[in-house]
């Protein structure tokens, strides 16, 4: 969606595709561990992921989306179930969605808020610049 705006190479250092828990370790390199304790649709490692990337890439944001589009689910999320996550180097968060539809809908649901989610963590740093912190 970043790669369809006409200069976004001005601001768009790339991303890391790691759809499976072996590609999230080998090319973020988050741990196998906290992949089996809480499950690559979680908060856990949302957060891992936008940090590792953030770490790798050395850009100033990176954010992650893990989550189950389906058709199929497992014991621990829904289908639907999203997590997305927002690094700048000095803080993280991570947010849980649930958004239902086909599985091109819930992937599409999931860019739009990441990037949603983005845009206000760039605001957050524009409006502090605006109040006279230069952080």
């Amino acid at each position: 969606m970043i790669a369809r705006i006409p200069g976004a190479s001005q601001v768009f250092w790339g991303s890391f595709v790691t759809y499976t828990d072996d590609a999230k370790q080998r090319m973020l390199g988050i741990p196998g561990k906290l992949v089996e304790e809480h499950g690559a649709v979680s908060r856990a490692v949302a957060l891992a992921m936008a940090e590792c990337a953030l770490e790798k890439s050395g850009v100033s944001w990176a954010f992650s989306i893990t989550g189950l589009a389906g058709p199929t689910g497992d014991l621990r999320s829904p289908v639907g179930t999203v997590w997305i996550a927002l690094a700048d180097g000095k803080d993280s968060r991570a947010e849980e969605f649930h958004f239902s539809g086909s599985r091109n809908e819930v992937r599409e649901a999931a860019a739009v808020a990441a990037l949603e989610i983005l845009l206000e963590g760039i605001g957050d740093i524009d409006k502090k610049n605006d109040l006279g912190y230069n952080e």
